[in-house]
């Protein structure tokens, strides 16, 4: 579920913000009409470029936070704690099977009989 939502978060996200070709064809329409040179150009572009990766990668980490902490608060367990409770049951199980087989095998005594 979290993987879903984080995927749906995101792909919302990457459609408000720039897009790599998008700032470059803005910045070569700059240098074409002469508003920048070259060298600009290309600082500009990567300005922007890390500006935009470093935003990117601010916001999906609050995201994820903001959503782990959601989680936690309505009791969502984690994949990792399901399958580490998973594997408990399970060996629970085969220890309770085990209790009754023995338990099944070992002549008691017959009801109603005294000893």
């Amino acid at each position: 579920m979290y993987k879903e939502i984080k995927k749906g978060f995101l792909t919302s996200l990457g459609a408000v913000l720039l897009s790599k070709d998008k700032i470059e064809e803005v910045v070569r329409k700059m240098v074409d009409e002469s508003k920048i040179t070259e060298a600009d150009a290309r600082r500009l572009k990567d300005e922007l470029l890390n500006t935009g990766e470093q935003q990117f990668s601010k916001m999906e980490n609050a995201f994820s936070d903001a959503l782990k902490k959601g989680m936690d608060r309505l009791g969502v367990s984690r994949e990792e704690e399901f399958y580490r409770l998973k594997h408990k049951v399970e060996a629970l199980e085969v220890r309770l099977s085990i209790v009754e087989k023995t338990i099944a095998e070992k002549p008691g005594p017959t009801p109603g009989k005294e000893e």
